[in-house]
């Protein structure tokens, strides 16, 4: 399972870096749609995922983590 690393709150890191969600409406940085999965915890597409590392200047690692799934083994 892919899931955001603990303590990682992408919203609060957003806003730090100039892009509250009021500048991420109108200067159209990433739908609503994407910001809602975001809020809810759910992963973003691999697009939104690029963008968010361009914003925060980050890597994928910097925002997830792997945890592994032992039902298979």
């Amino acid at each position: 399972m892919i899931r955001y690393r603990p303590g990682v709150n992408v919203l609060s890191m957003l806003s730090a870096a100039g892009y509250n969600t009021g500048v991420i409406r109108r200067d159209k940085v990433m739908s609503e749609k994407a910001v809602q999965k975001i809020r809810d915890g759910k992963l973003p597409s691999w697009n939104e995922l690029d963008k968010l590392c361009k914003l925060l200047k980050v890597h994928p690692v910097d925002l997830l983590e792997y945890i592994p799934d032992h039902t298979n083994e």
